[in-house]
């Protein structure tokens, strides 16, 4: 097996498990969404998004990879508003 061989097993491994933990994550969205929805809040929190983006930011070690950890967190927050706002959209409809 290659050195390049490794690398993708692991990018494999890593691959799984942000899948798992994009899963997870979602589906404490809809907890959110709940409670956003009996508490009569808006889907968007700026404030709140601009500080968990730089706390999480902060995480990253690297500052050539910090940018791109940004702009993948921000399209993160971006699908979670998209999906509690289907989620209420089909409470609305009577789908769920």
């Amino acid at each position: 097996m290659t050195q390049l061989d490794r690398d993708r097993d692991e990018i494999d491994r890593i691959d799984a498990q942000i899948a798992e933990l994009f899963e997870k994550r979602f589906r404490t969205v809809e907890d959110v969404i709940q409670y956003k929805q009996e508490n009569h809040l808006s889907i968007l929190n700026q404030g709140r998004e601009d500080t968990i983006t730089e706390k999480n930011a902060a995480r990253i070690q690297s500052s050539d990879i910090r940018p791109y950890f940004i702009k993948m967190y921000k399209e993160i927050l971006s699908l979670s508003r998209k999906y509690q706002q289907e989620i209420l959209n089909r409470k609305e409809e009577g789908s769920l």
